[in-house]
């Protein structure tokens, strides 16, 4: 395992409290093996029985939704250490999204449903912890999607740009932004056109209440988020 893999496993919220030296022998465990992607290219489809949870290696993975008429909308993306299709894989249900790669990106696949017996729990080390963090994690996410909902809820394109700044301002720092770094990702998941939200952006900034910095964005008057 190379030094590249245990570093994005150290900042996984799946490996919390599990000590590096165990890595080896948990992952044999979970039968993990990585794979490499090309920019663009689809981990799973929507529809497909997804067995497997993925870790972020390397690159970056944007996770989809699409709608009955065929329209895009960004769910998350995520760097180094993030951790996806944990819910689709323990449910075992049709993948209600769609994961691709963005960029060059190196997945590592584990079955985390082999530590879901007694006799795991039992007799492998750390079991216990991850499942824990497993279940932190889906906790997380159902606020995440909770919040995603209330978000589309704005019928207004300058309330769901408030929205959004201010569920970024209530995450952690080691937390990453759902919507990505790149513009035309936020534009995905705000479910907007990217020209609109330009111009909405380039509004808010000429009216003093956000800075605009080497693509991201930054409020500079937090009365705005107030209101």
């Amino acid at each position: 395992m190379g030094n590249q893999t245990v570093n994005a496993l150290a900042t996984s919220g799946l490996f919390i409290g599990v000590k590096k030296d165990y890595f080896e022998d948990v992952l044999s465990i979970m039968g993990a093996h990585e794979q490499s992607y090309e920019d663009q290219e689809l981990l799973f489809r929507l529809g497909d029985r997804v067995e497997l949870t993925g870790i972020v290696i390397d690159g970056r993975v944007k996770v989809n939704f699409y709608d009955e008429n065929g329209n895009k909308s960004l769910i998350a993306a995520m760097g180094r250490g993030g951790v996806f299709a944990e819910a689709i894989a323990a449910a075992g249900d049709p993948s209600p999204v769609q994961a691709e790669a963005s960029g060059q990106t190196r997945v590592l696949w584990l079955n985390i449903n082999r530590l879901m017996t007694a006799k795991a729990m039992s007799k492998t080390p750390y079991a216990g912890m991850i499942m824990m963090n497993v279940v932190r994690m889906l906790a997380r996410k159902n606020t995440m999607l909770v919040s995603k909902v209330q978000l589309l809820a704005q019928k207004r394109l300058r309330d769901r740009i408030k929205l959004y700044l201010l569920q970024c301002e209530n995450q952690s720092d080691s937390e990453e932004s759902n919507a990505g770094n790149s513009r035309a990702e936020l534009a995905h998941y705000l479910n907007v056109d990217r020209s609109a939200l330009s111009r909405e952006l380039g509004r808010l900034r000429d009216e003093g209440a956000i800075a605009l910095e080497n693509g991201s964005i930054k409020v500079i008057n937090h009365q705005f988020l107030e209101k």
